[in-house]
This record gives C-alpha cells, sequence and structure tokens, in this order.
C-alpha cells in the first residue's frame, strides 16, 4: 500500500512539473508572439497605434530589446524612430542596444537622431557607460547636428549622464553659445542638474546671464545656484541681474545659496519681497522660505515666521 501511494505522489509531482514548464513555455512564446505584433504596429499608419505600440514594448522590458534592436533598421524611418523611444522607455535594461543607437544617431531621418539621442540619455547608467564605450563621443559629435532637435535632444542626454561623465561638461560649455535659444536653455539647465561639479561652466554662465532669451538667462542663474559656493565670482552678475524682471527670483536664490556676505546682503530683500507675494507660486515661496531660514539674519528669519504664520 505505501509502495502504491510513493508511486502515486512520484507521478503526481512529475504531471505538475510537467504542467509547469509547459505553462512557463508557454508563456514565452506568447510573449515573443506579442513581441512580434506590437513590431508589426510599429509601422501601423495611425501614429497613435504606433505610440501604444511603442510605450507596450517598453514595458514588456528587456525581452523586447532583440527585437528593438532590429526595428533600428527598418527601412520605415517611423518604425526607427518609434524603436529608439521604446528602448528609452526600458532604460538601463536596454544596455545591449547602445551600439545600434550610437549607430542611429547618423540615421538619415533627424526625428529618428533625436529619438536615438534621447534613448542614450535614459539608457546611460554609469553600468552603461562602463560597458559600452562611445557613447558621450556619440552624443558630442550629436550637438554639430545640423537639425535643433537632434542637437536639443543631445543635450539633454548628456546632461542627463554629465553629472557622472567629465567628458560631457566640455561639450555642454560649448553649447550655451549654439544659435539656437531652446538648445542654449537646454545646455544651461543641464549644467544645473550636475551642481557643483559643474564649477567650470561659471565664466560661461556669467555670460549667459546676458543672453538676448529670457528663458537661457533664466536657467543660467538656476545653474549657477545650483553649483553653490563655486560660483562665488558670478555674485556681482547676479546682483546685476536682480534688476532683470525674468531673471530675479532665481538670481535671488541663487545667491541665497552661494552665501557670501555679498552675496547675502543682495538677495535677502528680494527674496523677502517674493516671499509676502501672495501671486508668487506656493511651491516657490516653500523654497525661498527655506533658504531664508539658512541665511539665518534677524531680517531674514522674521519674514519667514510671518509666512508661517500666515499658512
Amino acid at each position: 500500500m505505501n509502495d502504491q501511494k510513493s508511486v502515486l505522489r512520484s507521478a503526481t509531482v512529475m504531471l505538475l512539473f510537467v504542467g509547469l514548464v509547459g505553462i512557463w513555455m508557454g508563456g514565452c512564446e506568447n510573449q515573443e508572439q506579442r513581441v512580434e505584433k506590437l513590431i508589426k504596429q510599429l509601422r501601423d499608419q495611425n501614429e497613435e497605434v504606433r505610440w501604444d505600440a511603442g510605450y507596450a514594448l517598453g514595458q514588456i522590458g528587456k525581452d523586447a530589446v532583440p527585437a528593438l534592436v532590429q526595428a533600428l533598421q527598418d527601412q520605415n524611418s517611423q518604425v526607427r524612430g518609434s524603436a529608439a523611444v521604446a528602448l528609452g522607455e526600458i532604460g538601463e535594461g536596454a544596455v545591449d542596444a547602445v551600439p545600434a543607437l550610437i549607430q542611429a544617431l547618423q540615421d538619415q531621418d533627424a526625428k529618428v537622431r533625436a529619438n536615438a539621442a534621447m534613448a542614450l540619455g535614459e539608457i546611460g547608467t554609469p553600468e552603461a557607460i562602463k560597458a559600452v564605450e562611445g557613447e558621450v563621443s556619440a552624443l558630442i559629435q550629436a550637438l554639430q547636428d545640423q537639425d535643433v532637435k537632434v542637437r536639443f535632444a543631445a543635450v539633454w542626454a548628456l546632461g542627463s549622464i554629465g553629472e557622472r561623465e567629465v567628458n560631457a561638461m566640455p561639450a555642454l560649455i560649448q553649447v550655451l553659445q549654439d544659435q539656437d535659444a531652446k538648445v542654449r536653455f537646454a545646455a544651461a539647465y543641464a549644467l544645473g542638474e550636475t551642481g557643483e561639479g559643474a564649477v567650470d561652466a561659471v565664466p560661461a554662465l556669467i555670460q549667459a546671464l546676458q543672453d538676448q532669451d529670457a528663458k537661457v538667462r533664466f536657467a543660467a542663474a538656476y545653474a549657477l545656484g545650483e553649483i553653490g559656493e563655486g560660483a562665488v565670482d558670478a555674485v556681482p552678475a547676479l546682483i546685476q541681474a536682480l534688476q532683470d524682471e525674468h531673471v530675479r527670483g532665481n538670481a535671488a536664490m541663487a545667491l541665497g545659496q552661494i552665501g557670501t556676505s555679498e552675496a547675502l546682503k543682495a538677495a535677502v530683500p528680494v527674496l523677502i519681497k517674493v516671499l509676502q507675494d501672495p501671486d508668487a507660486e506656493g511651491r516657490f515661496r516653500s523654497i525661498v522660505a527655506r533658504i531664508l531660514g539658512e541665511i539665518d539674519t534677524p531680517e531674514a528669519l522674521k519674514a519667514v515666521e510671518e509666512y508661517q504664520s500666515r499658512q
């Protein structure tokens, strides 16, 4: 009897094992079929269908990478562009696609080149940079592209990995001279996101405070504030920028973040005025209150206390 139970138990375990393997194999096949179906949808005439397919492929993740790499060679530029977007959605899991995306930076279609640059920025983790040579140099080369969308995307990508890749810094500084204001704005913002590591950009950012485009000046002031104490040479220019209605908020915050006595003396009255302005954005006033609290002068602390009492 015991032997029969033992045989029955073994048979049951074996059936369960075979069943699970079958389910697992069937799931793999279904995933393959799903990827293949979505790749076909990248060729659909309807743009919404193509974008939905690209997004879905991005959500599948690493399993979709080989098919997407192949799609980067498709004759249809829309398919190539959507494939690049999907690889960017996957992020660091698409590190194996980096060589193909670098190649796509030479695509004849500007939209494909721009999407490839954005994808490289989204994939550009430290592991990806170590795993694949040439990513940063390829993006730096893309800064010379004739199409503004490609240059903008390359700046964004370099900014996203710039904090970890010193070779990107000189290129981003150079782009502050780009002929297109959107690209200059992106470069200044990217340098700000790099923070203290962008100290070498301070002279160029000081010059950018005189840019003809208000958004570029705004981003330059932001960047100098994020650099902090290392941007002390920018204090006179930031004090002058307090007269610029488009920049004065960021300039005052930058002076507070730099924190020298000269900077604080100039910044505090402007920051208090922002704090007392009921039309100023709430989140912005909260940041200003924090900076005034850190400045810690009697005038600043009194303004913060009054602000908090009104909340």
